[in-house]
């Protein structure tokens, strides 16, 4: 990256004759540190795992890395493979790894993406939840309890309570199709009374 940076500054304060951007060097060096980075994708950088590197080592690693980071890819495996799991689904230390860039400050400017997008459409759920909870995100934007990875379990049973909002009456009056609709309304049942007066029909 650094070489990357030299050579753009050295080609950015060209003049335009001779093929440069005529940029000042002050100019061209704020350019090149602004485009020129890394993007650091915690997946494949968990995948050394398989050669004897440790979370120590991962950690390590980002330390170094942090000031030239500019985009962080999210996504989570256990050290094998890119499985492009939500994060938190797996071994890599994401939360210690995002520390670390904020420390340095590289997350003032970086865009973090979430890539788990075989998460998303193997099991038709959203990463994102998962991913607020392993970074252990507050619920509300006060910062402060609850948290997402405090929530996650607390999903009610779809059984639970339905007669509270769905009471037995609506069931037997419409049904769960149209044959016990009114005869006006394209259901079976006839009416008894009239729908405007409440006079009887017959």
């Amino acid at each position: 990256v650094e070489t990357s940076k030299k050579k753009f500054i050295d080609h950015a304060k060209m003049s335009k004759k001779k093929g440069g951007l005529g940029m000042s060097a002050s100019k061209a060096k704020k350019q090149a540190d602004k485009l020129l980075g890394v993007t650091w994708d915690v997946g494949h950088l968990n995948i050394m795992r398989k050669q004897g590197f440790t979370k120590e080592d991962i950690i390590a690693e980002t330390k170094k890395i942090a000031p030239l980071v500019k985009h962080v890819h999210l996504t989570d495996n256990f050290g094998y493979s890119d499985s492009h799991l939500p994060p938190g689904m797996g071994n890599v230390p994401t939360k210690e790894i995002m520390e670390q860039l904020e420390k340095k400050g590289a997350l003032k400017d970086a865009r973090a993406i979430v890539e788990a997008g075989p998460f998303a459409t193997t099991f038709k759920q959203s990463p994102f939840p998962w991913t607020l909870s392993a970074l252990g995100s507050p619920i509300y934007s006060a910062k402060m309890a609850p948290y997402w990875n405090q929530t996650m379990g607390m999903r009610g049973n779809y059984f639970e309570f339905p007669m509270a909002y769905m009471p037995e009456k609506h069931f037997s009056i419409y049904g769960s199709g149209f044959s016990l609709l009114p005869e006006e309304l394209g259901g079976q049942m006839p009416g008894t009374q009239s729908r405007f007066t409440g006079t009887p029909n017959a």
